[in-house]
């Protein structure tokens, strides 16, 4: 091999001194410790006994098998250019991973002294050198040369789409089930050894303008792909180390700054050291992660823990073949890769399909509990339907009853009075008219026991007409004067369930004054007040009773039946009392929307 000027492209333009002996596979990292330029290999050989009698079929047949070329070249046989890589300057074209076949033709060849002159542009830091060399016939060299593509260029390939789908897969699924972290960090496994492992086949350093921007960027996705692969063992293994995890991701972090701005003189060291390190790493998270399943003896920790000795051999073997500790021979990586991430993904697929089955165990399980709150839910409401339907009837019963009480019974107590209290024979007329009177008051509470069928009178006095006519009669038979007092107009909006309200109870006071007051002047107004408030009121001059002791005892029905209404319609009611008379009012606010031809209040 000879050191040569880079502009030197032609075997002719080579000197004849200066070469030194080498044997292949050549590297240059043990040959300089720093160079970088453009190298020359001459393999000097003679044709067959056949083709130097003259066969020169012999002769056609014969090929050349060369297994990589690191970084770049061409090959000449004698003065004959074979090949060349489409860029021998920076960004240089990446052969380096790359077996190739040359047909010798037989006009190039020489029946006693022949050379191959091999060019190889590269740098002693990106392990540069050429490797090992077969001139045989076509078919052995093709067939060595396919052999060889087959484990270092399809194997590879195949390794990076599978890669690139399952990462793609437990992504969706890490999208999906945030919970599972496993999935993530092996997609970002998948990711970072997607971009680390593309070393093995791009033919080109784009993006980057150098082969040094492009080996910097593997070196960083190297200690990236390391890190997810920690996180993703510790996650499966359900570990959590926050305090290591942390420092590995600052380190990275650190790693890539470094190869980011480093001066090109550290390369070498640099690379050294990080290749180690992750090295070192890798085999200490697979052996940390095998010896946790030794203890959880849990079937997928098992597995996966017989992947990580699948890839720690591979990783072991692919280390030393690097650093030249071991013979010449195929890299067990491109081999084993493939087939441990299928066995990997199929542990995960696994892992996935039973938290699912686990998940659809927990829905049916929810499922029966749901039934079951319902049915319980159903039998509550059922219960409570019911206890509403009782409530709603005695609610009835007791409208019903305060309506007989407050109605019909201020009918009977006036008939009642009119009879004790009339100095002569009641005619028949009479007694006919007081029927008639109590069949009105029955009707009204039957027509009244719900206010929808009611309406606002138009004025106060069209309301009170009927009351007043009721009771006046009465009130001039037993000597007693009334003064009723009401504006012409209403003084505010009231709804027809007000006003039935008031009703009943301007009625139980009328009836109760005539029953227990023994007054001899009762007045009755209706008025609105200051602060917009209408006011029904009935004062008497009676002799008074005992307010609190009467509504409490079982003789307060009535007033009881006033508090009740007034309740109901939003009114204040109140009682004032002493032996000089009485005063009974209620105070209402309007209802909104209420009024002349208002809807009724249900």
């Amino acid at each position: 091999m000879l050191r040569a000027a880079p502009d030197i492209r032609d075997p002719a333009a080579l000197p004849r001194t200066g070469w030194e002996p080498a044997s292949l596979p050549d590297r240059w990292t043990q040959r300089w410790s720093d160079f970088k330029g453009t190298a020359w290999y001459r393999i000097d050989w003679s044709l067959p006994c056949a083709a130097q009698a003259g066969n020169a079929d012999s002769a056609a047949q014969l090929g050349v098998a060369l297994d990589y070329l690191n970084m770049a070249g061409a090959v000449f046989v004698n003065q004959t250019l074979l090949w060349r890589d489409p860029s021998l300057v920076e960004p240089l074209s990446r052969s380096w991973n790359m077996p190739r076949f040359f047909a010798l033709p037989s006009a190039a060849l020489r029946p006693e002294g022949n050379a191959l002159f091999i060019q190889v542009v590269g740098a002693s830091r990106f392990d540069s050198g050429l490797g090992n060399l077969m001139i045989a016939s076509v078919d052995a060299a093709a067939s060595h040369a396919q052999n060889r593509s087959f484990f270092v260029r399809t194997l590879p390939g195949i390794n990076l789409v599978i890669s690139a789908t399952l990462g793609a897969f437990f992504l969706a699924l890490w999208l999906l089930r945030r919970q599972d972290s496993a999935y993530g960090w092996y997609a970002l496994t998948s990711a970072t050894w997607l971009l680390f492992f593309s070393n093995t086949v791009v033919t080109t350093p784009w993006p980057f303008s150098t082969t040094e921007g492009w080996s910097r960027l593997v070196t960083v996705s190297m200690t990236f792909f390391c890190n997810a692969l920690c996180m993703f063992l510790w996650a499966f293994g359900g570990q959590r180390f926050p305090r290591l995890a942390r420092t590995l991701w600052a380190v990275s972090g650190a790693v890539a700054l470094l190869f980011l701005f480093m001066p090109p003189s550290w390369y070498a060291n640099a690379t050294r050291t990080v290749f180690f390190s992750c090295v070192l790493l890798f085999i200490a998270a697979c052996l940390q992660f095998i010896v946790r399943a030794s203890r959880t003896r849990e079937i997928e920790h098992l597995l996966l823990a017989a992947c990580l000795v699948g890839f720690l051999v591979a990783a072991v073997h692919d280390t030393l073949l690097v650093l030249g500790l071991i013979g010449a021979g195929s890299a067990y990586t491109p081999i084993t890769s493939p087939l441990i991430t299928i066995g990997m993904t199929l542990i995960l697929a696994s892992r996935f399909a039973r938290s699912v089955k686990r998940a659809e165990s927990f829905n049916v399980e929810l499922e029966g509990q749901v039934r079951l709150a319902r049915d319980d839910l159903a039998r509550t409401l059922t219960r409570e339907h019911r206890l509403e339907l009782d409530n709603v009837r005695l609610s009835e019963r007791l409208q019903v009853a305060h309506d007989l009480h407050d109605g019909l019974g201020g009918s009977l107590v006036r008939s009642i009075a009119l009879v004790e209290q009339s100095g002569q024979a009641i005619e028949v007329k009479q007694y006919l008219s007081m029927f008639k009177s109590l069949r009105d008051d029955l009707r009204q509470v039957i027509d009244t026991s719900s206010s929808a069928s009611t309406t606002v009178a138009d004025t106060p006095l069209q309301w009170l007409a009927p009351i007043r006519y009721r009771f006046v009669q009465l009130f001039d038979e037993l000597g007693i004067d009334s003064e009723w007092q009401v504006p012409p107009t209403w003084p505010s909006p009231l709804s027809t369930k007000q006003l039935l309200g008031l009703t009943r109870i301007l009625e139980e006071a009328l009836t109760n004054a005539i029953k227990h007051s023994r007054a001899t002047r009762l007045h009755v107004s209706l008025s609105v007040q200051a602060d917009g408030q209408t006011r029904l009121a009935v004062e008497d001059n009676g002799v008074g009773f005992d307010a609190a002791m009467v509504s409490e005892s079982m003789l307060g029905i009535g007033l009881r039946s006033m508090e009740a209404r007034a309740s109901r319609i939003g009114a204040e009611f109140r009682i004032t009392s002493s032996c000089e008379g009485s005063l009974i009012e209620a105070r209402i606010d309007a209802a909104p929307g209420a009024g002349r031809g208002a809807p009724p209040d249900t």
